[in-house]
């Protein structure tokens, strides 16, 4: 009886252990897809979870213990502030920044101290042609990055060759969204690879960031995958404006602060609407929830009812 009552238990566990294992499948594959869709989606379905759909809980039940009713006021209102102000907060700056990308180019997206990082270290390359004019620029980046990031007098020329090329790959791929951050993670993970090789100490080390040079004698640092999107659309953005004859003497430090100067100006213009428009387009969200929950405040409605109820009965002294 023994021996059956522990097999017994056994397949119980299993079952257990299967059920368990499906529903913790379920939940990485559901966060991978989060992941997978960006810092919008993370926002949206963190805001979601943690206040849009509690707080709106909250506003529907407001009361409720004196009531025995649902407050649809407070519903609406709860549900009108969460469900707008987060999505306007995240989707507005966004959607800003497609139309500036769209209208003024990739740079749009690319941070102030990298326009002034990335023009230094353009004005301090050795351009061949036009033709390898690109490759030219990623390889002094990579070199710059790996010596400032591992902290080396000079870079080894095959590792700089080697992440050079991979990102080359990254800039031509042409499938689908998805394999492309595939292939970004990767060239993420030979210059994680390239940093631990060198680096002697690994203490307060992020290996998903790279360091810069802002200056012969000051550095800088950003996300490794932030700062490939930032070189390949900074080069490109140039190759338009500057390349178009195939002149590679275009590349020269008078055209290269020139280019600075207009994306430092078209950047604070495109940081100034995101902030402008975001905070115009949220000023309309308290009008909007103020009207669909009346001139009162629903929360605080029957609460205050049954607080004057008790006081009119005596249950509450002056």
């Amino acid at each position: 009886m023994k021996i059956a009552s522990i097999n017994s238990n056994s397949n119980n566990n299993s079952r257990h252990k299967q059920n368990f294992t499906g529903v913790s499948d379920t939940l990485v594959k559901f966060w991978q897809a989060v992941d997978t869709g960006g810092r919008a989606a993370q926002f949206t379905v963190e805001d979601m979870l943690g206040t849009n759909l509690p707080r709106s809980y909250k506003g529907a039940m407001a009361g409720y213990k004196y009531t025995k009713q649902i407050n649809i006021l407070a519903l609406l209102q709860e549900a009108v502030r969460e469900f707008l102000t987060g999505p306007t907060m995240c989707l507005m700056p966004v959607a800003i920044l497609k139309v500036a990308k769209k209208s003024m180019g990739e740079s749009a997206n690319t941070h102030i101290e990298n326009i002034n990082n990335l023009s230094y270290l353009m004005k301090n390359t050795q351009f061949t042609s036009s033709d390898t004019f690109q490759k030219d620029f990623i390889t002094r980046v990579v070199d710059d990055a790996i010596v400032s990031t591992a902290g080396l007098q000079t870079a080894d020329k095959n590792e700089v060759s080697e992440l050079t090329n991979s990102i080359i790959k990254y800039t031509e791929f042409a499938g689908n969204k998805k394999d492309k951050k595939a292939l970004l993670s990767e060239i993420e993970e030979k210059f994680e690879a390239i940093i631990k090789k060198h680096k002697a100490d690994y203490s307060n080390t992020d290996f998903s960031a790279a360091k810069y040079s802002l200056s012969s004698h000051s550095k800088g640092g950003t996300k490794f995958k932030n700062y490939v999107d930032y070189t390949v659309n900074f080069a490109k953005d140039f190759s338009k404006k500057y390349l178009k004859d195939g002149n590679i003497a275009e590349a020269s430090k008078q055209n290269i602060d020139e280019f600075k100067k207009s994306w430092l100006g078209k950047r604070a213009v495109v940081v100034a609407c995101m902030i402008g428009i975001t905070g115009f387009a949220m000023s309309f969200i308290p009008k909007l929830y103020t009207f669909v929950s009346g001139s009162i405040n629903p929360n605080a409605k029957d609460i205050y009812s049954e607080a004057q109820k008790k006081d009119n009965k005596g249950g509450i002294s002056a």
